[in-house]
């Protein structure tokens, strides 16, 4: 009898110690691992996220643009700054660095990347001059190529950085023909088709680069002088079923990304890119210069599209519409160079600058006013008390400190991470000095 327990007890103990193994094995959250100490099994769909952040191609510069399954094509990644291109940060954007959390965030496509200038001196760049303020930084998401369904895709990605204030940036020179290629050429956009009837096979044929016999050079009574192309900024704005269809997927993903705005509480501002040859049509009709009929084809009807495309923009209950049309034809009138002398269509460094300038003026009410005082953050069910000044944040860890430098209790205010989170950190305030670190500091700054 007692071998029989003995035997009993041998066998459930074993059971006991298999079933342990497993549970550890299949599921150790049950037992309470650590998790330092527990598995993950590799999935072979799912690289390891280091190996598809550090990726040996992206260590090889030959190409500024590798090719991507759902954005066609996206920046070569830590591509260096060679020329009027690069740098690229980690994900390919045209940026020294990715940051933490970004108040400004421009989308676009080669005109935001900023074709033909330094990265300081692409409207974005301009742009974060225009700002003047160290405690603001503006993040370029943009990439040569992409168009209103790219742009769309990223806007998601780009709420997690917590941006005050997006920009996306539409160009009326190929952005139609661009979207519609994306959405009846690929699967994963069928969704967006405002037509079911067309294909891919219905999209104009376009030469690029525009070849020799299509290309006007001008030079106007002030010295300016450029080439322009307008055989080939027709395509995109011909009348044509593909080409309103691009437009009206343009209107449909201002729509969709509205609303992804106001979900994520971020303030979304649209703008209008335009071609070259419409900047400068104020221009042509004044000097009475005789034109092709493709320019003037293109100025009737890209005029039409922004029309458009910026009413059903205006129309939208939480976006704001910047216009860059009349900023442009404007500053082209007063001889600005704004263009290069080549049949390039992109902006030269005083185009840019204009761009960002304008746009700077119209996003400003969106950007807070620089902390500066006595705040409290919420870390978890406590909370840090914390001074800001311009030199950035430092802690508090005592109320006989805050109390010796000034602040009574009344005075202080919430504040969130992210309001905070790219200044510096100094550590704890352990002096007094009120002139540094208390209300005084903050009145004598305002």
């Amino acid at each position: 009898m007692k071998k029989e327990w003995l035997l009993l007890l041998i066998s459930v103990a074993a059971t006991v110690i298999v079933t342990l193994g497993l549970i550890r094995w299949l599921a150790p959250d049950l037992l309470g691992a650590p998790t330092d100490l527990q598995l993950v099994q590799l999935d072979e769909k799912v690289p390891a996220f280091y190996k598809g952040v550090f990726r040996e191609e992206h260590f090889n510069y030959t190409d500024l643009q590798l090719k991507d399954p759902l954005t066609r094509v996206r920046n070569h990644p830590l591509y260096p700054r060679v020329a009027v291109t690069g740098p690229h940060d980690i994900l390919g954007f045209r940026n020294m660095a990715v940051p933490v959390a970004a108040d400004v965030i421009a989308i676009g496509d080669s005109l935001t990347y900023g074709n033909n200038a330094i990265m300081e001196q692409n409207w974005p760049g301009y742009l974060q001059t225009a700002i003047n303020r160290d405690d603001v930084n503006v993040y370029n998401m943009s990439t040569g190529g992409w168009a209103a369904v790219q742009y769309l895709d990223m806007f998601s990605n780009a709420t997690l950085f917590e941006p005050r204030v997006m920009v996306v940036a539409f160009y009326t020179g190929n952005d139609s023909l661009e979207s519609f290629m994306m959405v009846y050429g690929n699967e994963h956009w069928n969704w967006l088709m405002p037509d079911a009837g067309l294909s891919v096979a219905d999209a104009p044929s376009v030469a690029f680069p525009a070849p020799e016999t299509e290309r006007w050079p001008v030079a106007f009574q002030d010295g300016v002088s450029t080439v322009f192309t307008p055989t080939l900024r027709l395509a995109s704005n011909q009348d044509s079923p593909a080409v309103k269809a691009g437009y009206d997927i343009m209107a449909a993903v201002a729509g969709h990304i509205s609303g992804l705005a106001e979900k994520a509480a971020v303030n979304v501002v649209f703008t209008i890119v335009p071609t070259k040859e419409l900047v400068f049509a104020e221009k042509v009709k004044r000097e009475g210069i005789t034109v092709p009929q493709d320019y003037e084809l293109l100025v009737q009807h890209e005029s039409e599209n922004i029309d458009g495309l910026a009413e059903a923009i205006t129309a939208l209950p939480n976006a704001v519409y910047i216009d860059l049309l009349t900023p442009l034809q404007n500053s082209a009138l007063a001889a600005e160079n704004l263009y290069t002398a080549s049949m390039d269509g992109h902006p030269a460094a005083a185009g840019y600058r204009l761009i960002g300038e304008t746009i700077a003026q119209q996003i400003s009410h969106f950007i807070p006013q620089r902390a500066c005082g006595l705040y409290a953050l919420q870390n978890g069910d406590s909370y840090q008390m914390l001074m800001v000044n311009k030199e950035g944040v430092w802690n508090f860890t005592s109320e006989d400190s805050i109390e010796k430098n000034g602040w009574s209790p009344g005075t202080v205010r919430s504040i969130k991470l992210r309001d905070i989170i790219n200044l510096p950190h100094h550590g704890v305030i352990a002096t007094v000095d009120k002139a540094r670190f208390g209300p005084a500091f903050c009145e004598s700054a305002q």
